[in-house]
């Protein structure tokens, strides 16, 4: 059945799926910091263009967020024309960005001070599976409240998982990111080490794509690698700043060291130190050509 949705935050990878939705017959409206974003949204996928986050959620049965960091979501929710404003009793908060289960913890109170529920499922895959629909998700929260999310999270993406209560979706994101950042630092670091010692960029990246690394990653990143600065930047390094470091305090208050995401992250801080930051998190590989020393 189509639901009434308010979808907070169509930037690169919201747009993508929230047009998902669209177009599998639910009614969007539509809200984002940029406003110019959300008005062309609504323009070309006949969605509503609301001008709060209060006013979206205001008729919405699932209200969802997918914005950058905990504090954005927490900005959409708050304030005299935040979504908690209009956010109505029954009705279901979902949120699809990259927090810590601590920030999960305090949107769904949040939530339920309005008599709403709250379910975590953040989002794995690229741009294209955004695109085609078919990205990962993993959700935390009551089993009833993923069930009842589950037209639009196979709208979105092609694979379900609901992985534990809340909180639970926040914890496996981290996980799989700390993986990524830490594949994308190496396959930066070799495809430099190959170039130094003379190969072509394009043959040594044809060899690992076609050997036992080449994960989908390795896959759908190329052109990234091989042509940096020419493709639109998929994922900032900043933001794998913020992911990096959520993933070590939550070890921290685990009890436990992450060693490999300790080095990703003094890579990602230099990289950024250097003037990447704003860049695609494949510009390591470009931080380290034009900025790592030469060994004496």
């Amino acid at each position: 059945m189509a639901m009434n949705v308010a979808f907070l935050g169509v930037g690169t990878m919201g747009s993508r799926m929230a047009g998902n939705l669209v177009d599998a017959g639910h009614r969007l409206a539509v809200y984002n910091r940029t406003a110019a974003k959300a008005e062309e949204f609504a323009a070309v996928h006949d969605a509503a263009h609301a001008s709060s986050p209060a006013a979206a959620a205001a008729q919405a049965e699932v209200l969802i967020t997918m914005v950058s960091d905990a504090s954005a979501v927490n900005e959409l929710y708050d304030g005299e024309a935040g979504a908690l404003v209009g956010l109505q009793p029954g009705a279901l908060s979902i949120d699809m960005s990259t927090i810590a289960p601590s920030d999960v913890e305090v949107l769904a109170t949040k939530a339920a001070s309005r008599g709403a529920a709250f379910v975590d499922a953040p989002v794995s895959g690229s741009v294209a599976l955004a695109e085609a629909g078919t990205l990962t998700i993993m959700a935390g929260g009551d089993a009833p409240e993923v069930e009842r999310a589950r037209p639009l999270f196979e709208a979105m993406g092609s694979k379900l998982y609901h992985v534990g209560p809340l909180g639970s979706g926040a914890t496996i994101k981290l996980a799989v990111n700390s993986i990524i950042y830490g594949l994308s630092e190496a396959l930066s670091e070799a495809l430099v080490l190959a170039e130094r010692a003379g190969m072509t960029r394009e043959m040594a990246y044809e060899v690992f794509a076609n050997s036992a690394i080449a994960a989908p990653f390795v896959q759908y990143r190329r052109e990234a690698f091989e042509h940096p600065g020419t493709v639109p930047v998929a994922f900032r390094l900043v933001l794998a700043r913020k992911d990096l470091r959520l993933a070590l305090d939550l070890a921290e208050s685990l009890g436990m060291d992450m060693a490999q995401a300790r080095v990703n992250l003094e890579v990602t801080e230099a990289a950024i130190a250097g003037g990447y930051g704003d860049h695609d998190m494949s510009a390591v590989a470009e931080y380290l050509r034009h900025h790592s020393q030469e060994v004496d």
